[in-house]
């Protein structure tokens, strides 16, 4: 099974636990917290200055400006677990040593995030992917969702941080009158680059059917809105000379790498 994918059960189970619905007692398992994302690409600006990943959670902590300390802690623990989920040598770190660019940077912190928060995916994913950019979303709409994507109502918490991360996460802006507007983001093409072979060439050149790559919402994660779109940043990338081959012949559609990930962030490709 693909990165990104799981069945309706893994799908459900998921759910449940990243949902903060309540329990039988009333307390909520976990609540989904406020996304950090400032926070989170000044820890991999951090990351070169240290050596290691505790070293690093305590930079952040020291930088981070609330009153408490718990809550410090339990923010830099947060900043760790969702932008170095593959270790302190993992793809946020690497790909800032790269290219040291915002923007390349940001487009993976919003990856790492997402796949990382299984509802926050779902909701950018299945929610608003569909949505015409600059549709002004109705204020239901997300509760809605979530209510189908749980089989429960959602915790007051989760309804309304949902929404709050979206806007931080650049795809929702507040609307004129109440509600929000559902905001293009346009991902740097180099993002796309390395995420693509992070995701299905991460050791070395393969084989990919676009149905497959299609099937796993990495690049809905970036904000890219159709799959011509897709395809046009590839035959981009072909034309580049970063890619080994894209084929289209009748129903076989399939790109064939001709780098690692290693091998794209050592020659800091760009497109």
């Amino acid at each position: 099974m693909l990165a990104g994918e799981s069945g309706e059960s893994g799908r459900s189970a998921r759910a449940e636990s990243e949902a903060g619905m309540e329990t039988s007692t009333g307390r909520e398992k976990k609540a989904i917290q406020d996304v950090l994302f400032g926070e989170g690409l000044h820890a991999v600006k951090l990351s070169l200055e240290v050596t290691k990943l505790e070293d690093l959670q305590e930079r952040v902590e020291a930088n981070l400006r609330q009153n408490s300390s718990e809550t410090r802690r339990r923010y830099a623990q947060s900043v760790v677990r969702w932008f170095f989920p593959d270790g302190f040598e993992g793809l946020a770190r690497r790909v800032w040593a790269a290219y040291r660019d915002e923007r390349v940077e940001s487009d993976i912190l919003r990856y790492l995030y997402l796949s990382s928060e299984p509802i926050m995916g779902a909701c950018v994913a299945d929610a608003l992917f569909p949505l015409q950019e600059g549709i002004v979303i109705p204020a239901d709409y997300f509760d809605r969702f979530l209510s189908n994507y749980l089989h429960a109502a959602p915790a007051p918490k989760t309804r309304k941080r949902v929404k709050m991360n979206l806007v931080k996460l650049g795809f929702l802006k507040p609307a004129p009158g109440g509600g929000h507007r559902l905001d293009p983001i346009t991902p740097t093409k180099t993002g796309f680059i390395v995420l693509l072979h992070h995701v299905f060439a991460p050791v070395q050149p393969r084989t990919i059917e676009l149905r497959h790559l299609f099937a796993n919402p990495f690049w809905k994660y970036l904000g890219l809105k159709s799959e011509d779109t897709v395809r046009g940043v590839i035959r981009e990338a072909n034309a580049s000379g970063f890619l080994g081959k894209y084929v289209v012949a009748d129903e076989l559609e399939q790109i064939t790498s001709c780098l690692s990930l290693a091998e794209i962030l050592k020659r800091g490709v760009r497109l």
